[in-house]
């Protein structure tokens, strides 16, 4: 498949004033989806045509969201577009207020979900396991972050047994770090709203905050600890 450039025409010419077939072709493409009110739709190596004809202004973003599910598979709890360099966050909003447009080139970023892993969940819907999904995304992290909890506990421990040490300033600085990344973790967790019927992603969001909120309080009890030396 020719680069994502190419595709689009937008590589310079040589000739400021001489279009080859190849360009001439695309121009001429680029056109026709704007008189169609075609979006192109780019996901990973491929692009995908989604046509709304006349009503594209009045389409809103949620919309989009279903045509791209259906023309590419990725699930909606985790799909997210991006239009000249920003993400598109409002649903509700129109296409024509996002500065999306006929031969506008939105890239979609998600996950699609295999048989296997719709077969684990109650609702046997693609979609709770996308919601399974980004709170997968968010506990691999804090699992990552289990060694340097231990290192903090064992600075803390030092600090105690040698106030004056000179990893005071590190010990410190690494609370604050991990005390920032489980609070973090904590609201994107929040913001993963599970509708009830997804009883598999909702148990997995339980688990997930009952964690972090386990390691914020183990955290915070060392660092309590530490501002007594």
């Amino acid at each position: 498949m020719d680069s994502f450039a190419s595709f689009f025409g937008l590589k310079k010419s040589n000739s400021s004033n001489t279009n080859t077939p190849q360009q001439s072709k695309q121009q001429q493409q680029r056109e026709q989806h704007e008189r169609r009110g075609v979006i192109v739709i780019s996901y990973g190596d491929r692009y995908y045509d989604v046509g709304f004809g006349d009503r594209l202004p009045q389409a809103t973003v949620g919309e989009l969201k279903d045509r791209c599910k259906r023309a590419t598979g990725v699930t909606l709890a985790t799909m997210k577009l991006k239009v000249s360099g920003a993400y598109i966050k409002d649903d509700t909003a129109t296409l024509q207020s996002s500065g999306i447009h006929g031969g506008s080139v939105v890239l979609l970023y998600g996950d699609r979900v295999r048989t296997e892993q719709v077969m684990e969940t109650a609702s046997g819907n693609p979609e709770e396991v996308g919601y399974m999904m980004r709170i997968s995304k968010v506990m691999d992290k804090i699992e990552g972050a289990k060694d340097k909890i231990e290192e903090f506990d064992i600075g803390v421990v030092c600090v105690m047994e040698n106030p004056q040490t000179e990893k005071r300033k590190e010990t410190e600085d690494l609370g604050i770090y991990l005390s920032e990344l489980l609070m973090q973790a904590l609201i994107t967790l929040d913001g993963v709203d599970c509708p009830s019927e997804f009883e598999t992603a909702r148990q997995d969001r339980r688990k997930g905050v009952k964690v972090c909120q386990e390691l914020m309080d183990r955290v915070d009890g060392s660092r309590a600890t530490l501002k007594k030396y």
